[in-house]
């Protein structure tokens, strides 16, 4: 069974970072929960149940297609879900499954550990800033190509707040080539070797080969960054697991080269979180921790601009996955086709983005303007009720 939580913003925005839902408010709060692959023979019962809540309960067609499970959409106050009577234990391995992704929704702060450097994601929204140190990439291709270019903007990145920096050496923009490892290995660990001995914030790696992501970690970083989200090299999680890093994963469809063609989704949301628990199962199979998985829906990788859009406005749902949530839209190709404009005027696309993906349950923003997103972040914080304390 798949269970989504949807409709869920007013909550989200109330109890995310600090819990102004408290007592009867919060357990009175109506939730809409949508459980899909329900066995036939437990409808029944779940009706029943939800007519004993005072609530209410749609009955779907499995979107995969089977004749002997259903889709139930319920929409019922938060506490029916802390208990369940004994006239329903038929469905108590259901409601207990709802009761755990519901606690995904409560934001609680987790400590990555990045190789000697620790950074806390939960309560305070996080900044990853991108270096791209490739020829071709979308927004920067050749801007960083140089080392001492890439270690320059770095550096101007911490000092505007970045708290991650990521580095990339292949693109992974539409339609591009891969690279071999030799070469991506050539062009960013000079650079992961300076910046992890001479910054104080973790440095990740942009990779989908284990090969390069081990030189990566030789030479500092201390995460991993997989837009294959474990889909393309298993060994990318047994070196997260030895190294004891963080490792994030992506959403994809299909191989850069190919990804923007033919994009077709049954139901996309629910394809995105299948895809990243598969990522999660194989991740702690390999013994990394479940507090660092980090999950990323992959605005842009395999994505048209409805797609994206319905992405952003559903991020929240990646919350019952009980992972950070990092968003990763600047200067995405959906903003252009939306605001009708270049890749090098996109900042205000990608501010909104941000400002609503912190809105909408994203723990780490990954961006290429460091100092105007964290501006808009910490004016969030402020209204969203932080104090000083908080933000340290």
């Amino acid at each position: 069974m798949l269970i989504r939580v949807q409709g869920y913003l007013t909550y989200l925005s109330l109890a995310q970072r600090h819990s102004l839902a408290y007592g009867w408010q919060r357990l009175m709060f109506p939730v809409s929960i949508l459980v899909e692959e329900v066995p036939l023979d437990l409808v029944e019962t779940c009706e029943a149940w939800v007519r004993s809540n005072q609530g209410a309960l749609e009955i779907y067609p499995s979107k995969l297609g089977s004749a002997v499970e259903r889709d139930l959409l319920l929409v019922l106050p938060f506490k029916a879900f802390r208990e369940i009577s004994e006239r329903f234990e038929e469905i108590s391995e259901l409601v207990s499954a709802i009761r755990e992704a519901l606690k995904g929704i409560r934001k609680r702060e987790t400590t990555l550990n990045c190789g000697g450097k620790t950074l806390k994601v939960g309560k305070r929204p996080r900044v990853m800033g991108i270096i791209n140190v490739t020829p071709d990439s979308f927004s920067d291709g050749g801007l960083h190509y140089r080392v001492e270019n890439a270690i320059q903007r770095a550096f101007q990145m911490v000092e505007e707040g970045a708290d991650i920096i990521d580095v990339g050496g292949e693109s992974s923009r539409p339609g591009s080539d891969p690279v071999e490892a030799k070469v991506e290995i050539g062009r960013i660990v000079p650079i992961i070797s300076r910046l992890s001995r001479e910054l104080p914030v973790p440095i990740s790696v942009d990779t989908t080969k284990s090969e390069v992501a081990q030189a990566a970690l030789d030479a500092g970083a201390g995460m991993i960054n997989d837009i294959s989200g474990l889909h393309w090299d298993l060994k990318l999680a047994d070196l997260a697991a030895r190294y004891k890093v963080p490792i994030v994963l992506m959403h994809t469809r299909g191989k850069p080269k190919t990804m923007q063609q033919d994009i077709q989704y049954t139901s996309l949301i629910s394809e995105i979180l299948r895809y990243l628990k598969e990522g999660i199962e194989v991740a702690m199979a390999s013994g990394v921790p479940e507090d660092q998985i980090i999950v990323d829906p992959g605005i842009g990788f395999g994505k048209t601009l409805e797609n994206n859009l319905e992405i952003m406005n559903n991020l929240f749902e990646l919350s019952v996955l009980k992972k950070p949530i990092m968003l990763g839209a600047s200067r995405k190709t959906f903003i252009g086709k939306v605001l009708g404009l270049d890749v090098d005027q996109r900042l205000e696309g990608t501010l909104a983005t941000t400002a609503y993906g912190i809105m909408h349950g994203a723990d780490i923003i990954r961006v290429h303007d460091v100092k105007e997103n964290v501006r808009v972040i910490q004016m969030l914080n402020r209204m969203m009720g932080l104090d000083e304390e908080d933000l340290e």
